[in-house]
């Protein structure tokens, strides 16, 4: 498996056969916000700034020359986070070495998981994330908030993400 993170020429040529592939292998479980983010990705995102950091990230997998999976998070996840994995390839590894190169590349990682998407919470618990807070998803779906990386102060009664007790 070859693993490819994409610069913005790259990100502006792949665009529309990327999207594509997100629609046709999401199963439905892709958020209307999260594809609009990447939908909407500003390609200068793709590149270091000035604080050796990305703002955003997109990687892709492949194997023998075809895509196999694909990922993107910005924001450190806050401003959108999906993963798809072609049928063919999941439980290859392909989606746990896509995290790890989203999570290397951005510092931090946080993504939304509806609780009833069983192999997604697997590969977030079995990448050492920690489920911080519980909320009604956009679909209605109790969902959970995965975060590797990121140190903040506990939720507290108030809070968005706080889990009533």
């Amino acid at each position: 498996m070859e693993l490819q993170s994409l610069t913005p020429e790259v990100w502006i040529k792949e665009r529309r056969r990327l999207l594509g592939f997100i629609v046709r292998f999401g199963e439905k479980r892709i958020t209307v916000a999260a594809l609009h983010a990447l939908r909407s990705l500003d390609e200068s995102w793709l590149k270091v700034d000035e604080s050796g950091l990305f703002r955003a990230t997109v990687i892709i997998a492949k194997q023998n020359g075809r895509l196999t999976g694909l990922g993107f998070a910005s924001d450190g996840g806050d401003g959108g986070c999906l993963i798809v994995v072609h049928p063919s390839a999941r439980r290859t590894g392909t989606g746990s070495a896509i995290m790890m190169a989203m999570m290397n590349t951005l510092g931090k990682l946080a993504c939304h998981v509806a609780a009833d998407n069983i192999p997604s919470m697997a590969l977030c618990f079995g990448l050492g994330m920690r489920a911080v807070s519980i909320h009604k998803g956009p679909t209605g779906k109790s969902t959970l908030r995965f975060e590797r990386g990121i140190h903040h102060d506990s939720a507290h009664s108030g809070h968005i993400d706080a889990i009533s007790q």
